[in-house]
């Protein structure tokens, strides 16, 4: 028999195809299924409206609200098309992440867009849902006369998902410790203080809360977790107390899985995780803790199985891309079994590696460095690794050379971030500067102070519009300096300072003086930040005459100073 010769074909399939059997796996309610072909779709037609849309919809389903959002607005951002469409779906999210106030506000915005529209009734009954429930929480807040004590509870637990835990803790000392109905927020309190390894503390702040409420879970829960390394078995039955008052919550059963998790009951762990996901199996953190219990029981297939899971829904998370790995290893004997912790971070040694690497690329000409970030997957899963779960310093370093980098891709990967709830206002501001230094169009909407917001950078209200074009060219002269020889983070409180000094002092006098301007507000950041440079550098950087950077530095530290003293 001859031997035939046969040509492999390559089929590129077109995006209508991706698109196709994500909609099919829609309608088998596949959502999981669903989102990387509804991805691989957008790689093929980027900026495809009705791709768009679907892929919004396919992450509200999957519960990522946040990420959902960030499509929408992205829509919002570049097309009028399926404008009252990315309304509803707003609506929709900020009801899933508890911001009843956005939802409200993005449902009348449905309804001024398409006052006839699909939703109309859906929308009508939701806002009539809030109404009532404004006004009963209007009469709970006026009878307990608590608001203070409520918002800074909410700051204070922001401060302590964001990993602030000084913050936290300066926020939620504040609040009155003989009010029964604030005793979460002590809870929340004693965690913040054992995040900073301040067990002691944490150990008497529970024990108050155990004296006025023995039954409470989550103080309980927090107990198991302080004194586990000194006494297991007291941890064990710390545990077993929450265990026994359960109400069967989601917000119970999160808080004992994590428990175990944390006091090394993986089998108990993993029982509570598993109810979790029955009811909510796309939480990726419980779906972390899930491989993990499951990996530390042996149960390898397991654990690959969650571990695929997170990675499905989001390809560019390194962190379960690394275990998923690393269990594979452990399964063909490459390397050896041992506990891994439940902490959403890659080990000690690993961060090492990547932050070597990231050095020596860093070292490559800048050409050569653009074209590897186009390029090389490696680079960019680091760099976001970085600014997603780095320390302060790695966050910062991470959006200096994003911001330096530009580009399409860089604008996305700033917009999605801003976005988090879970990540800090500080690096968000910076964030901010470097999207206007990449002339990224604004608005940028971000979840910022505890809210949605939309930002803009340096267009201020009275900065007239044939003023823009100065300012403009101020605001790039001075951000571009401040970073370049101190900091980006200076860069931000520079632009803050002059934002300030333009709506509140006589900046827009200056407009004509744009090297003197920015000057002075840089020498003037400075200062007010506790750093003393010569005139004379700050106006050789600046070009500017220095007995005008001089004069006009003075009336800057001066409105400072009226400020404070008010």
């Amino acid at each position: 028999m001859e031997k035939q010769n046969l040509k492999v074909v390559s089929f590129d399939r077109p995006a209508d195809f991706y698109f196709q059997s994500a909609l099919k796996m829609m309608d088998g309610m596949n959502y999981l299924g669903a989102l990387p072909m509804v991805r691989k779709a957008l790689e093929k037609a980027p900026g495809n409206i009705g791709y768009m849309m679907k892929h919004a919809e396919i992450l509200t389903e999957l519960s990522k609200y946040e990420e959902s959002n960030s499509v929408l607005f992205e829509i919002l951002l570049n097309t009028k098309e399926a404008q009252s469409e990315c309304f509803f779906g707003m609506g929709c999210n900020f009801i899933g992440l508890g911001d009843l106030e956005k939802a409200e506000e993005s449902f009348e915005k449905y309804l001024a867009v398409s006052p006839d529209g699909e939703y109309r009734d859906d929308v009508e009954e939701f806002l009539a849902l809030f109404c009532d429930m404004e006004e009963e929480e209007e009469y709970i807040l006026e009878d307990a006369n608590d608001l203070k004590q409520q918002e800074l509870a909410e700051e204070g637990k922001r401060h302590l998902d964001n990993c602030e835990y000084q913050k936290a803790v300066e926020v939620l000392e504040k609040i009155d410790t003989k009010d029964p109905d604030m005793l979460f927020a002590k809870n929340n309190l004693a965690l913040s203080y054992y995040c900073m390894q301040k067990t002691d503390e944490a150990i008497r702040i529970t024990e108050k809360v155990l004296e006025c409420d023995p039954e409470n879970i989550h103080a309980n829960c927090n107990m198991a977790m302080f004194l586990n390394q000194q006494d297991h078995d007291a941890a064990c039955r710390y545990a077993m107390k929450a265990v026994n008052k359960q109400k069967n919550t989601q917000d119970d059963f999160y808080k004992i899985a994590i428990t175990y998790c944390e006091i090394g009951e993986h089998e108990k762990a993993l029982k509570y995780l598993t109810n979790i996901l029955a009811t909510s199996p796309y939480d990726e953190k419980v779906l972390f803790c899930a491989a993990v219990a499951s990996f530390n029981l042996k149960r390898y297939a397991e654990s690959i199985n969650y571990f695929s899971d997170i990675i499905k829904l989001e390809p560019e998370e390194s962190i379960a891309g690394y275990y998923l790995k690393y269990v594979k290893d452990v399964m063909e004997g490459k390397k050896g079994h041992g506990e891994i912790g439940y902490v959403f971070q890659v080990p000690p040694h690993e961060a090492k590696q990547r932050i070597k690497y990231l050095n020596e690329k860093m070292k490559l000409p800048a050409d050569e460095f653009k074209e590897l970030w186009e390029k090389d997957r490696k680079l960019k899963d680091i760099l976001l690794w970085g600014l997603e779960y780095g320390d302060g310093f790695i966050k910062r370093a991470v959006v200096e050379i994003i911001g330096g980098l530009g580009g399409e891709k860089a604008e996305k990967i700033f917009r999605r971030y801003i976005l988090r709830r879970n990540q800090p206002d500080e690096i968000k501001n910076e964030i901010f500067v470097a999207l206007k230094r990449m002339h990224a169009a604004e608005p940028y909407v971000a979840y910022f102070n505890g809210g949605i917001v939309e930002v803009k950078v340096g267009i201020l209200d009275n900065v007239e519009d044939a003023e823009s074009d100065s300012f403009d060219k101020l605001f790039d002269l001075l951000v571009s300096v401040v970073s370049e020889e101190y900091s980006e983070k200076m860069a931000g409180k520079a632009v803050s300072l002059l934002q300030e000094f333009t709506e509140k002092g006589t900046g827009s006098a200056y407009l004509s003086e744009i090297n003197a301007l920015a000057a002075a507000i840089a020498f003037a950041t400075l200062y007010l930040n506790g750093t003393t440079e010569e005139p004379r550098k700050i106006a050789a950087l600046f070009d500017a005459d220095v007995n005008r950077l001089s004069a006009i530095a003075m009336e800057i530290i001066n409105m400072a100073r009226k400020k404070e003293e008010t």
